[in-house]
């Protein structure tokens, strides 16, 4: 799976229950812990 696949899959499953999904204030990063590959959002909150 490529960094931009995991974006998108990303996207699809997490930004649309995001509280900041309206503000386009969104930094989805994508790195390595610990030989794991992480797919994160720096704003991601969840909305209750």
């Amino acid at each position: 799976m490529t960094n931009q696949e995991r974006i998108e899959k990303y996207k699809k499953d997490h930004c649309s229950k995001c509280k900041n999904k309206d503000k386009f204030d969104c930094e989805i990063r994508v790195f390595t812990n610990n030989d794991i590959v992480c797919t994160k959002c720096v704003y991601y909150e969840r909305q209750d």
